[in-house]
């Protein structure tokens, strides 16, 4: 009777204690993500692989577009034991629908999507690949003239500083043409026999799975017959007048990337020193690295500003004391009072503006008279009516839409399930993980759209199943909205379903699908409705003991 006693309150205990191993996980994050290849082609499947900080657990990666559409997703339903993951692979075709950027995050099931590692990628219709931080560009490089039997070396350059390059020359380069693998100098020395000839080729700068290339001319001429020299009588040349050259407008420098901000040039410029020193030595033709990226230079604060003093009290004195303004315009004749003190230049009220006349008197002429309104913007096109008069622009009211749970639909005032041949969201999940985007609504829902609903034994089983489903769950999603407390003892109940379910990702066929659900209804029964028996049995027994 004792050992009985014994042996029912292990089994009780080891009962209890899977059951919250399986509901209470532990919480980890994903610290590393990459791709497995540098590229994926159509028709391979994409993986990342990465580390998370505990191990054992699943792993989600969300793909999006620029916009921030969802496009898709691929995961690791149990990483190994010291935290590295990989995902299952999914064709690239069925993750990128066009040409574009997409950014693909990787978080855990206790992260949110915003607090995961996000890598950029590009798709460019055929492959997919990680974009890089660099742009590698080589700079044009000139076609060359050179004589037989002499050298012509030069290096080639590249619009970024980077490292790790390799040159080398392709596309038929002449006999005898080097190039140094690391550095990218060139050299050639031509011999007689390749004189009178073209010599078209590649140079080529590689660097990881990037390459840039710039094609070259290079024409060998024959060497110059000596020729003997010839008394002439020398010859007074007067100096040349000196001319005056105009500025060059010089435009902005090859390495400028105009889809991005140009402030980013000016800070690198200001932060690194071997960047500094790179553009110093490459563009010493430009006044400074604003004029290089076409941005005006700033205006510096002259020495008399007191950056504690009211920027104001400085334009009073320069508009009330003539000496003060005599002698402000002769120290800074390049600059305004305003721009001095750091504030901006006051529109000037236009002659037209009556002090005495309402404002809006203007604002309403503006907006219902056609031909003032033409008036207004020939003579004034820098300024608004609204600058003119001096009144705010009016901000355009906000459009207020009222919204419904994901799921349902506003009906005649009340939120109702909403009917679609896809089978709707899952609103019990979608309730209890804030957004239909969470990931783990997400996975539910390529389960059922990907697997489930695309065999005909699988439609037929959830279109009963809706029937139930959507009878009850918006009465429980409501209330997980309006109780907490409700909500995260629905979320602990789901997350052993959401594990059960991962294993219908191997599932393809048919009849695979059949079984591994059947597998999936059996195991899930076993957690939610054998172990709760079994406790509350053991317990009974126990107490009655």
């Amino acid at each position: 009777m004792k050992i009985s006693i014994v042996y029912t309150k292990l089994a009780v205990f080891g009962i209890l204690l899977l059951f919250s191993i399986m509901i209470v996980p532990a919480y980890a994050e994903v610290t590393s993500v990459s791709l497995v290849k540098s590229f994926y082609t159509d028709e391979e499947g994409i993986v990342f692989e990465g580390k998370e900080s505990t191990g054992g657990i699943s792993v989600f990666v969300i793909i999006r577009d620029e916009d921030g559409t969802y496009e898709g997703m691929v995961s690791d339903t149990t990483s190994d034991a010291d935290g590295t993951f990989s995902t299952i692979a999914r064709e690239v075709e069925g993750l990128f629908s066009s040409k574009g950027i997409y950014f693909a995050t990787a978080f855990t099931d206790d992260q949110k999507e915003k607090d995961g590692i996000t890598l950029e990628l590009e798709y460019d219709g055929n492959k997919v690949f990680l974009i890089p931080d660099f742009d590698l560009q080589l700079k044009s490089i000139s076609d060359k003239t050179i004589e037989e039997e002499k050298t012509l070396s030069f290096t080639v350059g590249i619009t970024e500083a980077l490292s790790d390059l390799e040159y080398s020359l392709e596309k038929n380069p002449p006999t005898g043409a080097t190039i140094d693998s690391e550095t990218g100098k060139f050299t050639w020395r031509p011999t007689s026999s390749q004189a009178t000839g073209s010599y078209s080729f590649d140079i080529v700068v590689k660097k990881g799975g990037l390459e840039d290339r710039e094609s070259i001319r290079i024409t060998v001429t024959e060497k110059p017959e000596p020729q003997q020299p010839t008394q002439t009588q020398p010859t007074k040349t007067e100096p040349p007048e000196p001319t005056k050259t105009e500025p060059k407008d010089l435009g902005l420098a090859s390495f400028v990337d105009e889809t991005k901000d140009p402030q980013s040039y000016v800070d690198r410029y200001n932060t690194e020193e071997s960047y500094k020193k790179w553009f110093d030595d490459n563009y010493p033709e430009y006044s400074s690295i604003y004029q290089a990226v076409g941005l005006e230079e700033p205006v510096e604060t002259p020495a008399f500003v007191d950056p504690s003093q009211d920027p104001q009290y400085y334009v009073d004195r320069y508009n009330t004391e003539a000496s003060y303004k005599e002698w402000f315009d002769d120290n800074y004749p390049d600059i305004t009072i305003y721009q001095a003190v750091g504030l901006e230049e006051p529109v000037e009220t236009p002659a037209f503006v009556d002090p005495s006349q309402d404002p809006q008197y203007y604002v309403d002429r503006y907006n219902t008279e056609a031909s003032y309104k033409e008036w207004f913007d020939d003579n004034y096109p820098d300024i608004t009516i609204y600058q003119a008069v001096g009144l705010e622009e009016p901000k355009e009211p906000e459009e207020m839409i009222g919204e419904c749970g994901t799921g349902t639909i506003l009906v005649d005032g009340v939120c109702t399930p909403e009917k679609s041949n896809e089978g709707g969201g899952c609103l019990i999940a979608t309730a209890t993980y804030g957004s239909e985007m969470a990931p783990q609504v997400q996975y539910l829902r390529e389960i059922r759209d990907g697997k489930v609903m695309s065999t005909e034994s699988g439609i037929s089983f959830m279109t009963g199943f809706n029937s139930l489903y959507y009878s009850f769950s918006p009465y429980i999603a409501d209330y997980e909205r309006e109780n907490p407390v409700f909500k995260e003892m629905v979320k602990v109940g789901i997350t052993p379903l959401l594990s059960s379910l991962s294993v219908m990702s191997l599932a393809d066929s048919e009849e695979e699908i059949l079984g591994y659900g059947i597998g999936v209804i059996l195991m899930n029964l076993g957690m939610y409705v054998a172990a709760p028996a079994m406790l509350i049995y053991g317990a009974r027994k126990f107490i009655r003991i």
